[in-house]
């Protein structure tokens, strides 16, 4: 598996294309054999977001056996991390933190995650950095996310299946 961080949501638009001529030659010069491009829709209607980046991907005839493929993520991948107060609890005390208690309502419907997840992340004493956030998705239960969040559950077929 090869991942591609691209940078925000402008950057993978205008960037797209580069990132799979990388793809292209990234195993021993070979192309891989999938590609999944996954982008979050910012509560944007995520079908919007997919049609423009697959019309994008057809722009040009692409070296991967599995072809590529397109997820939108319906709002931000901080919806996903909040799914889950046991992990961010369990981060919290490694680090010295404290425990907090679960977001309430409906997470997905959420305007803007991201401060959200910082004012968690803040009662538990944590910072919010790259690292932090990745201690938390490695100790998610996918049960719980799945039941938090319903989109994930179409985003892990996706990724199964694509």
């Amino acid at each position: 598996m090869i991942c591609l961080k691209c940078y925000g949501k402008n950057n993978l638009s205008k960037n797209l294309l580069t990132y799979l001529k990388t793809l292209q030659y990234a195993v021993e010069g070979l192309a891989v054999d999938k590609v999944l491009v996954i982008r979050d829709s910012d509560g944007k209607d995520p079908k919007i977001i997919k049609a423009e980046l697959t019309q994008k991907v057809q722009e040009r005839p692409w070296r991967f056996s599995h072809g590529v493929h397109v997820c939108v993520i319906r709002r931000e991948v901080e919806t996903w991390l909040l799914s889950d107060v046991a992990a961010v609890n369990s981060v919290a005390r490694a680090r010295g933190g404290r425990d907090v208690a679960q977001v309430q309502g409906i997470l997905e419907d959420i305007v803007d995650p991201k401060e959200k997840l910082k004012e968690l992340l803040s009662k538990a004493k944590l910072d919010y950095t790259e690292r932090v956030c990745a201690e938390i998705a490695q100790s998610l239960s996918l049960d719980t996310l799945r039941y938090q969040c319903p989109s994930f559950h179409t985003f892990e077929q996706r990724v199964i299946h694509c």
